[in-house]
């Protein structure tokens, strides 16, 4: 299986798919010196800078394009924003190239953004664009992550494909599994009396504090992945880079080579990697290939 990668990230859609990789897009400068140290394949850059004629043929497109615009944290422009109108160039690359197969992740807000109007309208311009078109709404707790982290999945062939039951293959995992028990790796904070009344829970946006039996809520692209703390003893520390790699499926180590703000900011970024595996090496096994 021959496949491109856009916004690639640091791999984490593409972990799952054992295939050879001929062309991948990032402009990130610390994710592309991390993905870029893993494969041989070229970076083609910026899709809106690309020229879709010189790219190698391929028979899948991954993608997990921009989502800032559908987050239900973020502005939720949708297509007002520019990074919200590259599923536009998306489209645009799969009417010329034509793949096979396409599998594009984005957050679960595109589902309600605008009242549902900007999920209905992707759907239609992939369909338009010649495609069979389901969706798959798959949170990493399900498939061995001890993070809940739904995203949505536009999954596409060329050819008619029957739906599929997701099935939950292990949802067990906690904090107490992915714990970094390193204490030279732990970073404290400062207790303030606003920390401590975050601590408390006495503002409007609190902080998530994660206990070894608890799920870790969705990571994000803060400093520590969002804030979430643990106590050790009398202190709070934020989650270390070892667990942020850990709870989103990543070998240990796979972000070195950057700053940790870099790291927590890529790790947020990224798709689960337990998702990607589950989706490529079981969901559309004997269902596209």
């Amino acid at each position: 299986m021959r496949y491109f990668s856009l916004f690639t990230g640091i791999g984490g859609l593409d972990y799952g798919l054992n295939g050879e990789l001929v062309g991948w897009s990032e402009i990130k400068k610390g994710s592309i010196k991390v993905f870029g140290k893993k494969v041989k394949a070229e970076n083609y850059g910026d899709i809106k800078k690309m020229n879709y004629r010189e790219l190698p043929d391929f028979d899948m497109l991954l993608g997990g394009f921009p989502c800032q615009s559908f987050s239900l944290v973020g502005t939720r422009k949708g297509f007002e924003d520019k990074k919200g109108q590259m599923i536009f160039d998306i489209y645009n690359l799969l009417k010329e190239k034509k793949p096979d197969y396409f599998v594009l992740e984005n957050v679960k807000g595109i589902l309600s953004h605008d009242n549902g109007k900007t999920y209905l309208n992707v759907h239609k311009l992939l369909k338009y664009a010649g495609y069979c078109v389901r969706v798959l709404l798959l949170n990493s707790c399900w498939f061995g992550s001890a993070q809940s982290r739904e995203r949505v999945f536009f999954i596409g062939s060329r050819n008619y494909f029957d739906e599929k039951e997701v099935v939950k293959v292990d949802n067990s995992k906690r904090f107490r599994d992915i714990r970094d028990n390193d204490e030279s790796n732990y970073k404290f904070i400062k207790l303030t009396d606003r920390v401590w009344n975050k601590i408390n829970q006495k503002r409007k946006f609190n902080f998530e504090l994660v206990g070894g039996y608890d799920r870790v809520g969705t990571l994000t692209t803060q400093y520590g992945c969002g804030e979430k703390l643990v106590q050790e003893g009398d202190e709070w520390r934020i989650l270390t880079v070892k667990e942020c790699e850990r709870l989103q499926g990543f070998p240990e180590s796979w972000t070195e080579g950057v700053s940790d703000n870099q790291r927590y900011w890529m790790l947020g970024n990224a798709v689960n990697c337990n998702v990607s595996d589950y989706l490529f090496n079981d969901y559309l096994k004997g269902l596209w290939y």
